[in-house]
């Protein structure tokens, strides 16, 4: 399996769009690995996580064919995670020729389906006809994908709405993916320690970063303590590579700073563009 980070920032993005703080105006200094896009995940080639604004910016920078990508699985209907306004050029039409994969399938919760909904078939001036799915999904229900199982766990995030983290299974390779969340909910660690899941990678909010962390993210003060928790349970071991992602410009540390503070602790922090194969 392999999982490339195609955005790795918060919301505001770091530099944040409008803003002028010193931890903005430090990683726009430093430039490469410091700036960062909203979050998004490409699992091999033909599975997304997650449906920013940045879409398209992250295809041109990775240079991977968006129209090969056959799910979207989507954690919740925040904007930084899901604006699909580009779903309105996935047709063959004068918008696209020749796409790799006819069909793209959604899969999300209800309040997913319905910003789904109002792009596909409100915001629609052409009335065109999409190839596109949507499916809606349920917490502790696996769903089959192709050759992938993924399992939507419960996260602790957005108010009004079932956020998902997601277990995602290929080939005896497993991800854990963990965004957005703080601590997992009791729920969600009790499933994970009866399906008997071991993770190759676990992804890790750190929203935070150098701040205390609380809520429905977590940062440098939390992210250890989850990760000891799924070692009890048995979803970590001394294999399992540890990945932190998903960072605040609010939380101080501009990547080329995280770095030796993350190694120190056996955490790898992402950036834009990383790659992992497991």
């Amino acid at each position: 399996m392999k999982l490339t980070y195609l955005g790795t920032a918060a919301a505001e993005g770091w530099p944040a769009v409008f803003c002028n703080c010193d931890n903005c105006k430090r990683a726009k200094a430093a430039g490469g690995r410091n700036l960062r896009t909203r979050s998004q995940s490409l699992v091999n080639g033909d599975l997304l996580i997650d449906f920013p604004v940045d879409t398209y910016s992250h295809m041109l920078k990775n240079n991977f064919d968006l129209s090969a990508v056959k799910y979207c699985f989507v954690t919740h209907s925040h904007v930084d995670h899901f604006v699909p306004v580009d779903l309105l050029f996935r047709a063959e039409s004068c918008y696209s020729h020749g796409m790799t994969s006819p069909r793209m399938d959604f899969y999300g919760n209800e309040a997913v389906a319905q910003r789904f909904d109002h792009y596909v078939y409100q915001v629609n001036e052409d009335n065109m006809t999409y190839p596109l799915g949507f499916h809606v999904i349920r917490a502790f229900e696996p769903v089959v994908a192709g050759d992938y199982e993924v399992t939507p766990l419960k996260a602790f995030h957005a108010q009004g709405e079932q956020a998902f983290v997601y277990l995602i299974k290929q080939g005896g390779k497993t991800l854990l993916y963990l965004h957005d969340t703080g601590i997992l909910p009791e729920e969600t660690v009790e499933y994970l320690k009866r399906s008997g899941a071991k993770a190759d990678l676990i992804s890790y909010d750190c929203t935070y970063v150098a701040l205390p962390s609380a809520g429905g993210h977590m940062g440098l003060d939390s992210v250890p303590v989850m990760r000891k928790t799924l070692e009890e349970i048995g979803v970590s071991g001394k294999d399992t590579l540890s990945v932190i992602n998903h960072f605040s410009h609010n939380g101080m540390l501009i990547h080329d700073e995280l770095v030796p503070i993350a190694e120190k602790t056996g955490f790898i922090a992402a950036y834009d563009g990383l790659s992992l194969e497991f």
